[in-house]
């Protein structure tokens, strides 16, 4: 089922980039897909699902990115605020969200399932408050009263860039439009904390409605703090120096595998079950798993 739905969405994303949202019909996504329109239906009340099928999976892709990057040493503030940057406009344009643009703001879209026009709208709440979520932990809670100022001016930069160079994006733009708005965030944050009266445009919870969040940044700092406390445990267990050796190489071969954007989850499992024939680990292992949102492995 899952493939099917992603059939209809790329088939979606083709013809809203060619064509518009406004302009394509559910029948010719069917068609695109290599079905029946009345197969549609079975995986999609309506063409208006699509958006927010397509902000669901760019908010499940960044939410992983987050996860990974705050599970890494030693970072710089400033190397933090370019990763995360980066992370998150190479996700809008893999995800091709650019192919909506012809759509009204999107937490101005007005669907006709009140319960859809709010979940979108909640949806787009958490993708900008990581945003300000990571502006407030690099340069400090002094920004807090603006960081909804310094996010909007972002996020319009952005999407009126990838309005105009959408099809040209690539690894190399993306690092281009990256640098230009480390150096737009970091003007913004000195100019605002120099001005006594610093203009405020929004309102804490921004131009959305606020919601209780999970929290990437925090799952991520606690990953790399487990990973720690897995490592102090080989280091300062009684097992001889060869059993300590081969139990640090798989421990790190666990770290370098969780870390990465896409892990196998088949491999992270194996890697714990070799870890935890040790009782000593097993604690830190069933944390490290939750942390990583494996499900534990069956009684």
């Amino acid at each position: 089922m899952e493939s099917k739905k992603n059939d209809i969405l790329q088939a979606a994303i083709r013809l809203f980039s060619r064509k518009g949202y406004y302009s394509t019909s559910v029948e010719e996504i069917a068609k695109e897909s290599g079905m029946a329109k009345a197969s549609f239906y079975k995986y999609f009340q309506g063409k208006e699902e699509l958006p927010l099928e397509m902000c669901i999976i760019l908010e499940n892709n960044i939410e992983q990115d987050i996860r990974a990057l705050y599970s890494k040493p030693d970072l710089t503030n400033e190397d933090k605020l370019h990763d995360f940057i980066v992370l998150y406009l190479r996700n809008l344009v893999k995800n091709k969200v650019y192919s909506m643009m012809d759509l009204p703001e999107p937490s101005m879209l007005i669907f006709q399932n009140e319960q859809l026009n709010s979940t979108f709208e909640q949806h787009e709440y958490k993708l900008y408050k990581w945003v300000c979520d990571c502006l407030i932990d690099v340069f400090g809670s002094d920004i807090e009263d603006y960081v909804w100022d310094i996010t909007f001016v972002l996020k319009s930069v952005v999407f009126e860039y990838i309005r105009f160079f959408a099809d040209r994006m690539n690894d190399e733009t993306v690092e281009h439009l990256a640098q230009f708005l480390l150096y737009l965030t970091k003007s913004l944050v000195a100019s605002l904390n120099s001005t006594d009266l610093a203009p405020n445009l929004w309102s804490d919870q921004g131009w959305l409605t606020g919601i209780i969040l999970s929290n990437p940044f925090d799952q991520g700092r606690r990953v790399l703090s487990l990973f720690h406390s897995l490592e102090d445990s080989i280091l300062l267990s009684s097992w001889s120096l060869e059993e300590k050796q081969e139990y640090q190489q798989i421990s790190t071969l666990l770290k370098e595998e969780a870390l990465k954007a896409s892990p196998q989850k088949g491999l992270l499992k194996a890697l714990f079950s070799y870890l935890e024939q040790q009782k000593e680990l097993e604690k830190t292992c069933h944390l490290l798993k939750n942390a990583l949102n494996l499900k534990p492995n069956p009684d």
